[in-house]
């Protein structure tokens, strides 16, 4: 039976890509036959994988343009290569030209290069946040999409990255025009600012943040931010900076305790539960306060290396919904993603966060690096966003009564659960002490360290210690 091209496109673009022998039954062709059309279809149509896993799909245009779309890595030493090139594809997704081994984990029809939307190791560079809006705010004329990043299409997503996505989280590039901009940066790098320059920039910069006036890489959150490039220990380091508001009230008092609480928070984990988190400092001028944390993906003047958050790779691999971060430091082992260590590090800090009032644990707030072991395929990256959100302002200004209702583990969970309490009464006895925080929020915090310091002797006593008294 004969079949023509248009016959063969039409099917492609309504039921997304199709393994050869799905689509010769479906068209009632022979595999020459197949072959034949393919070939007289051209650059229509998306082919990957071998012998039986050879699979079709019709290719999606970009605003036009029908060629691939280039991939490139920066490594640590700023040096790029392209070790991919991505075809879009009907309805939905991507095919990828692998022309370098990717660092992650694939699954699947992954490892052909299929991706049914953006490769979730790239998913991260999408804008998002604070950062992500301003980004699409300032640009979306320019690149004709939407103001808010949260209502763009896929297309969207390649399109912005392509053209601007030159400094966005992690190593990668999208797009020959992107990386243009980053060859521009190299002939005229930004200034690293010295230490008598930071106050009067970071003023200004806030001030620009809040108009809407810097771009910097889509960094995740809420809380307002910028990156900026300066020099630390005698070298250049590039930070992404969080900041209060300036102004008297109650809430941004608030929010300019939580900053130096996330700053402790950082410290703690790195000193008293032995895990690598973000350095970070405060700085405090021009009314506000700055919680300036060091960028872990970011390597001297131009050097990156990979990132990629559990959200991402729990929606490409995995698929669970309200999980907590323990639940899936396990299936990451069971799947030899991580090692040993790292899923107990992952319990800790689930411990250690519920314990500070941490309520903001998302599956964005924890992120993996490619592992270097040769053993498993992930490892930790360093912590971040760490903080006691359980007391920020309602609507950002008003502060509610908020109760402190630390539990006691499960029989399993009691090793893992001590070391993480020790460590959070560490953490609220040092921001209890720190003169940065507001008074009254560290009376909150001296109440809290002592509320752990009877729960941990409950939990050192047993059961029988949390019973009335005869």
């Amino acid at each position: 039976m004969k079949t023509s091209p248009d016959a063969i496109l039409r099917t492609l673009r309504t039921w997304h890509r199709m393994p050869a022998k799905y689509l010769r039954e479906r068209e009632k062709i022979s595999a020459p036959t197949l072959m034949r059309v393919v070939q007289t279809l051209g650059g229509q149509v998306v082919t990957r994988g071998k012998a039986r896993r050879t699979a079709y799909a019709a290719r999606r245009t970009l605003r036009g343009e029908t060629g691939p779309i280039s991939l490139y890595r920066i490594d640590e030493n700023g040096r790029g290569a392209e070790v991919a090139t991505l075809d879009l594809i009907h309805p939905a997704g991507c095919a990828m030209a692998f022309k370098r081994e990717l660092e992650w984990p694939l699954e699947g029809d992954m490892r052909d290069g299929w991706f049914d939307g953006i490769p979730y190791p790239l998913d991260d560079m999408r804008p998002q946040g604070f950062l992500g809006r301003n980004f699409a705010r300032l640009n979306a004329d320019l690149l004709q999409v939407p103001a808010d990043p949260r209502d763009w299409s896929e297309d969207h997503v390649f399109w912005a990255l392509s053209i601007f996505g030159a400094d966005q989280p992690g190593s990668y590039i999208l797009g020959a025009a992107a990386y243009r901009r980053f060859l521009g940066a190299i002939q005229d790098p930004p200034h690293f600012l010295t230490d008598d320059q930071i106050p009067e920039a970071y003023a200004e910069q806030a001030r620009a943040a809040l108009n809407f006036g810097v771009v910097g890489s889509s960094a995740g959150g809420e809380f307002p931010k910028f990156t900026a490039c300066k020099m630390h220990d005698g070298g250049p380091v590039h930070v992404i900076v969080k900041f209060s508001g300036n102004d008297k009230s109650a809430g941004t008092r608030r929010w300019a305790d939580l900053l130096v609480c996330e700053h402790l928070a950082l410290r703690t984990v790195s000193a008293h539960l032995g895990i690598e988190s973000a350095q970070s400092s405060i700085h405090q001028f021009d009314g506000r306060t700055f919680l300036e944390v060091l960028r872990f993906d970011r390597h001297g003047m131009f050097g990156r290396s990979g990132v990629c958050s559990w959200a991402s790779i729990n929606a490409a691999l995995f698929g669970l919904s309200t999980a907590t971060w323990t639940t899936g430091a396990q299936r990451m082992l069971e799947q030899a993603m991580i090692s040993e260590v790292a899923a107990r590090d992952i319990r800790r800090l689930c411990h250690f966060g519920q314990l500070i009032s941490n309520s903001d644990m998302h599956d964005g707030n924890l992120a993996f690096r490619p592992s270097t072991d040769g053993v498993s395929a992930l490892r930790l990256a360093p912590v971040y966003d760490m903080l006691p959100m359980h007391y920020a302002p309602m609507r950002g200004v008003e502060l509610p009564r908020r109760e402190f209702s630390p539990v006691l583990p499960l029989p399993e969970e009691e090793e893992d659960w001590e070391v993480a309490c020790r460590a959070a009464t560490e953490f609220w006895l040092k921001a209890a002490g720190d003169a940065r925080i507001s008074a009254a929020f560290r009376k909150t915090c001296a109440s809290n360290a002592k509320a752990l310091g009877r729960l941990m002797a409950s939990a050192t006593a047993g059961s029988t210690a949390l019973l009335p008294a005869a």
